[in-house]
Parts: structure tokens; C-alpha cells; sequence
């Protein structure tokens, strides 16, 4: 297996990631396994195979570790320590976003915004990782929010390396996202957060949204498109005799 750091100049270095794939490639592309902004790599920048790597046209062996210095990037690779687990898959996906959001600053970052209920209008943005947001209506609650169908400690927002997560914290009313009750789920952009009489929208400026489900047809468009096949087969055979 191989571990993965990637640090930004002048920023804190990610979480390391430990790797088992056969081949694992570096870079700003949808197949890269280690995904920088574009602005800094190329599609496929870096390349690991076998305990070797190749990059811009050079190559040598991992050994005891190599380190690509790409734009403002510096992502070492070198083997993981015996016993490490694989890191599972949302952890890179997160830790490429985070990548992407210190080039945007302060508007990068997951936010939550009440579109119905008391405070209607109000927006909270999520603090770096690893940080937890608990709503609720009682002075312990980080964002209280005076609503009677709220419990004190309704619920909370977890915003770790592994991206970004909701749980009900046993409120009586329960927590429901996109219409379903939960009591843990992750969080996408885009998606709705009932508790009480609060709607709260999550968005998250560095991911992209999930692509609606194909529209269903209509039973009424098969039965008049069964019609129409069954008159051009009868005219068909009209002309024809």
C-alpha cells in the first residue's frame, strides 16, 4: 500500500491517505485517484505503478518516500506503515475538495440557510474540519434557535475529513432530510433539513449536485405511441392490398 500527503504552501497538511490501488495517479482529472485543482495540474500529472512513478517526462523508484512538487502542491507518496487500514473512498473525494476551497476563500466553505421558519433568511457557514454545528432551542445548542418543536439539542452538523455529516441527537420531534426521517445520513449539496418548524437548505459551493433521477413517462405518452404503431400498421397493410 502507499500513503498519500498533500500540503498547500503556507496551509496546515491534510489528513494522510493510505492507498491499496494497483496504479494511482495524481492530478485535476475526473479518473485521478489524487485530485488537485486544475489551475495546478494537468488531467493526469503524476503516475505510481509498481513501486515506481513517472512525472513530466521523469521517473524513478518510491523507495522511502518521493514528494511531487506541483504548483503550490507538495504531495508525498512513500509506503504505509505495516497495519494501516485503506482509507475509504469518501475521504479522498473530501480531501479534494477542501483543495479546491482554499483557492476560494471564505465563500468556499458548506454553509446551511433557513428558507422556512423562525429566522428565515439567516445562513451559517461550516467551520474547517474536524468542527460540529448542534442546533437547537437551549443556550447549550452552538446555533439556538427559538423554535417550541425544537429540542434543546436538536440536532448536529459534523464537518469532518471525511466530509460532511447530519444526526438527530434524540429529539422528540425527529430530523428529516429531503422528506425522510434520518437519524444519521451524509450530507450533499443541494439538500433539504426539517427540524421543527425550521427548513434549512445545505450547499456546498465546491461540490457538485447530483443528477436528477431520468424522467419517468407517463403511461398516457405509451398508450397514445401503441396507437399510433398499431394506425401506421394499418394503413401500412391498407396500401398495400
Amino acid at each position: 500500500m502507499l500513503r498519500v500527503e498533500v500540503g498547500e504552501e503556507g496551509q496546515p497538511p491534510l489528513p494522510a491517505i493510505d492507498l491499496d490501488d494497483a496504479v494511482v495517479t495524481i492530478g485535476s482529472g475526473p479518473t485521478a485517484r489524487i485530485r488537485l485543482p486544475a489551475s495546478a495540474a494537468r488531467d493526469v500529472h503524476a503516475r505510481i505503478e509498481g513501486g515506481a512513478w513517472s512525472c513530466d517526462g521523469a521517473s524513478g523508484a518510491i523507495g522511502d518516500g518521493h514528494t511531487f512538487a506541483i504548483g503550490a502542491y507538495r504531495v508525498r507518496v512513500s509506503p504505509s506503515p505495516a497495519g494501516a487500514p485503506v482509507t475509504p473512498p469518501q475521504r479522498t473525494e473530501s480531501l479534494a475538495r477542501e483543495l479546491v476551497r482554499s483557492l476560494l476563500g471564505t465563500d468556499g466553505a458548506p454553509t446551511l440557510t433557513i428558507e422556512r421558519g423562525p429566522h428565515a433568511g439567516a445562513k451559517r457557514s461550516l467551520a474547517p474540519p474536524e468542527s460540529v454545528l448542534v442546533i437547537g432551542r437551549g443556550d447549550e445548542a452552538s446555533w439556538p434557535i427559538l423554535d417550541d418543536d425544537l429540542s434543546r439539542t436538536h440536532a448536529e452538523v459534523r464537518r469532518g475529513w471525511d466530509g460532511v455529516t447530519l444526526r438527530d441527537l434524540g429529539s422528540k420531534n425527529g430530523t428529516r432530510l429531503d422528506g425522510k426521517r434520518i437519524a444519521t445520513a451524509a450530507l450533499r449539496t443541494g439538500q433539504l433539513i426539517e427540524l421543527g418548524k425550521l427548513a434549512m437548505r445545505y450547499r456546498d459551493p465546491v461540490e457538485q449536485p447530483a443528477p436528477p433521477p431520468p424522467a419517468r413517462l407517463a403511461p398516457s405518452f405509451w398508450i397514445a405511441t401503441a396507437i399510433c404503431v398499431l394506425a401506421l400498421a394499418g394503413l401500412a397493410w391498407v396500401l398495400a392490398g
